[in-house]
């Protein structure tokens, strides 16, 4: 009888992963067992948008890697008491770090990787000046058929990027310049 070979320990990416831009990723807050897949990504700071707290094997590796891990969701977090279904608070400080370079490599996280992180990216995606028909496909490509929200996709359609504080010119990331000096020039 011979011996099994065991071969390098399997990655598993976190659900719903997925990159927004260049060093900005996306996705469901990992299991234990996904928790390796993100040191291959280098990261300099994770977003969590949920009050659920981390699991230890992620306060582990944010640990042992020096990742900023910043708990916008238990931060921030206050019963909602009108439609909206994620804070402008939240929305806003997510946005200013996700638009200055000095926190890339970034993951956005959140419990199922769809609502919080899709009501972030969504705004994201109004500041780029992308029509709201392509951003509701995005959100509902990663929502799925089932499991998007019409307040959700309201909140995107209605967030206004005027509440951003927008970094420097030089610490913006080049995937965003274009959109900043158009905008600039209207002014």
């Amino acid at each position: 009888m011979g011996s099994k070979s065991t071969g390098p320990p399997l990655i598993i990416t976190p659900n719903l992963f997925g990159t927004v831009e260049p060093a900005v990723y996306r996705s469901a807050s990992p299991t234990a067992a996904q928790v390796p897949f993100l040191a291959s990504l280098s990261l300099k700071t994770i977003i969590s948008l949920t009050a659920e707290h981390p699991i230890k094997p992620l306060l582990q590796f944010v640990k042992a890697s020096n990742v900023n891990f910043v708990h916008l969701g238990v931060s921030l977090w206050f019963p909602l008491t009108d439609w909206k279904p994620i804070r402008d608070e939240v929305v806003k400080a997510a946005l200013e770090m996700i638009l200055d370079t000095r926190n890339h490599p970034i993951l956005l996280i959140d419990p199922f990787g769809i609502h919080q992180v899709g009501c972030v990216v969504g705004a994201l995606r109004q500041m780029q000046g992308w029509n709201f028909a392509s951003i509701r496909l995005e959100y509902r490509t990663f929502s799925g058929p089932t499991k998007y929200r019409y307040a959700d996709e309201q909140y995107i359609e209605l967030f206004d990027p005027d509440l951003i504080n927008l970094p420097p010119f030089e610490r913006l990331p080049q995937w965003f310049v274009p959109q900043y000096t158009a905008q600039s020039i209207e002014l």
